[in-house]
């Protein structure tokens, strides 16, 4: 295959067409270095779209709009990476107390901004929902498990009418965390949320943010959270069964 971080990269953003792209999952079904450029890139297009999320473009930040556009080629992974923190620097520069404001309510807070925060992005992609679906479930669990030292259970939430689709990595105060998906029949998709957050365990609590109920809980080494739009109580339930299933 020409120009293999190219293509991958165009896979990633889903620009490739139907033949294209079965041809870089086959490779992908058996080469591993193309395995972790995929993965790079993947996690490189999430911290640009959680960093270029509609908080930025709140007030006081609108005057970048303005500013002429840059032309970015597509270029090798070393290249991609330094754009990527050098536009992640210029948002935590320019956006000032608009998007990273939050963390000055503590880190907790911080946690579930961030949270909230990728799941009103994410929760609008229909093609690239997740990373990994539910038909590799196995390779999710010891992916994710592995990223954030734990043993990694997915609860069974059909009961409350969720489905599984599968899971993404997300980046959660410069620490891995794991993000399973679910979807249902009305309404948007539903995510549980596992962060490493050291500290006091805590019961649960439905709090709001945004047009999102967010359940969380700790147990002194992890935080749990269902993330979605949802009503108080059905936010409440979807985590009290998932706290039945995850162990620690």
């Amino acid at each position: 295959m020409k120009d293999l971080e190219t293509v991958l990269s165009a896979y990633v953003d889903g620009e490739l067409d139907a033949a294209a792209a079965a041809e870089v999952e086959a490779l992908l079904a058996t080469d591993v270095q193309a395995q972790r450029l995929v993965e790079m890139y993947r996690e490189t297009g999430a911290l640009l779209r959680a960093a270029m999320a509609e908080p930025f473009f709140a007030e006081g930040s609108h005057d970048l709009l303005d500013r002429p556009r840059l032309r970015v080629e597509r270029t090798g992974w070393p290249i991609a990476w330094a754009i990527a923190a050098c536009l992640l620097a210029c948002v935590i520069g320019f956006g000032g107390g608009t998007v990273w404001g939050s963390w000055t309510g503590g880190p907790r807070e911080a946690m579930i901004d961030e949270v909230a925060e990728y799941h009103a992005v994410y929760s609008r992609e229909t093609v690239h929902l997740v990373e990994v679906p539910a038909a590799q479930t196995e390779h999710l669990r010891a992916w994710l498990g592995h990223r954030i030292e734990r043993r990694l259970d997915i609860p069974d939430l059909a009961v409350a009418g969720l489905n599984f689709v599968g899971g993404r990595m997300l980046v959660i105060g410069g620490k891995p965390a794991a993000n399973l998906i679910y979807t249902r029949d009305r309404g948007a998709p539903v995510a549980l949320c596992v962060v490493q957050s050291e500290g006091p365990a805590e019961e649960l609590r439905v709090e709001r943010r945004g047009g999102l109920r967010v359940a969380i809980w700790q147990d002194g080494h992890y935080a749990y959270l269902i993330v979605g739009d949802l009503d108080p109580g059905m936010a409440r339930g979807i985590a009290e069964r998932a706290a039945e299933q995850i162990k620690g």
